[in-house]
């Protein structure tokens, strides 16, 4: 019975020893974001996207759908896009956490391309068990320019 019992334990301890950290699973969720912009496809972004994101700003609400429709539309408006191997840091406390991602983006668009630094500032969250973004910077492809606001 005794060696059953720790046979059990043993194997318990092993499997959740295999177990994605938090921190890992942050860096999944915004590789495949980086992915969505690489790809251009609002499906994978908005995959990434907690279901019930709202942010209220002076100007306007900006919820999922109207994220990833201004997604859309900047990655529509360029050719290709890809990413140089980014610096983050990861801030986790309890179910939440706060991305600050600093990478060099290069754009093609017709024959022209251009390379420039972000920073952009991701909160996530946990929610039954997944982490999603629920604030990102407003990233702003064209212009080379975040709002930091978070």
């Amino acid at each position: 019975m005794t060696h059953r019992l720790l046979s059990c334990l043993v194997t318990f301890i092993f499997l959740a020893s295999c177990a994605p950290s938090d921190e890992e699973k942050i860096n999944l969720l915004i590789d495949k974001r980086m992915k969505a912009f690489e790809l251009k496809d609002p499906t994978i972004y908005s995959e990434c996207i907690y279901e019930d994101y709202k942010v209220i700003s002076e100007e306007e609400i900006t919820d999922k759908e109207k994220l990833v429709n201004r997604f859309s539309d900047q990655v529509s408006a360029v050719d290709a896009i890809s990413f140089g191997e980014p610096k983050r840091y990861i801030y986790i406390n309890r179910q939440n956490a706060r991305i600050l991602l600093i990478s060099s983006i290069k754009l093609e668009i017709d024959d022209n391309s251009i390379t420039h630094k972000s920073k952009e500032v991701i909160n996530v969250s946990k929610v039954l068990g997944e982490w999603k973004i629920t604030r990102e910077s407003e990233l702003n492809l064209l212009s080379e320019t975040m709002i930091l606001e978070n």
